[in-house]
């Protein structure tokens, strides 16, 4: 009687590639630095602050609307004039998904209006009429505001009320803060539209990679025959 016998196996070569696909998106996964500064938001700005006067009351508000976190360590804040600080921090200064961040001009909140600020700037003054906030990477990457005369309000900051930063976006914070200034630094509560995030892409394209893979590496192989005496 002839018994013919099947084996099912997993082509080494494609056992190799789903591994490695496997542990890259596990990484991935795990430490996402895929996003840059231009997917950051500039999303309230308090340029002229009256309870406290402007080189101790100045900061603008950040917010990450992607699903990676983000280090803001060796980042440029500038504008188009003279202006300029390179961020520095013995710690990594990370903005996690869906987190406000807080840069300010002074962090003592005996003195700034009452407000805690994340980081702290030099070299870097928000003007009354018209200015830019800048921040750049040494790839090029850009995020950029532009303001002009009418956008300042003296003792409230402009907040940004939807996903877009356009000027005409912009609306004059109601809600008090600290010493009395209207503002919400680090809490985001007039911003509330703030964008859903998405998966990386390329922890998506890992999966769909490992998934297809996995689906067709593994073979039905056909041995010679063997042949049983009875």
């Amino acid at each position: 009687m002839k018994k013919t016998t099947y084996q099912a196996y997993v082509r080494p070569q494609k056992t190799l590639t789903l591994v490695a696909l496997t542990f890259l998106a596990l990484f991935y996964a795990q430490d996402s630095k895929a996003t840059i500064v231009s997917d950051l938001l500039i999303t309230e700005i308090m340029a002229n602050p009256s309870a406290v006067g402007d080189s101790r009351g100045e900061w603008f508000e950040l917010y990450n609307p992607t699903s990676d976190s983000f280090t803001l360590n060796g980042i440029t804040l500038s504008d188009n004039g003279t202006d300029s600080h390179t961020i520095d921090s013995i710690n990594d200064l990370i903005i996690n998904p869906g987190q406000f961040f807080v840069l300010g001009r002074n962090g003592n909140s005996l003195l700034n209006g009452d407000y805690i600020a994340d980081y702290v700037y030099s070299n870097f003054v928000l003007s009354n009429s018209d200015d830019e906030i800048i921040l750049s990477d040494l790839m090029g990457n850009r995020l950029s505001l532009a303001y002009e005369a009418g956008f300042v309000t003296s003792g409230a900051s402009s907040e940004l009320q939807s996903t877009e930063m356009l000027i005409s976006n912009y609306g004059v914070t109601t809600y008090s803060y600290g010493d009395g200034d209207l503002g919400t630094p680090g809490t985001g509560r007039t911003y509330s539209v703030a964008a859903v995030p998405e998966p990386s892409t390329l922890w998506t394209l890992l999966i769909g990679l490992g998934v297809f893979c996995f689906m067709h590496g593994i073979k039905i192989h056909r041995p010679k025959q063997s042949l049983l005496l009875t």
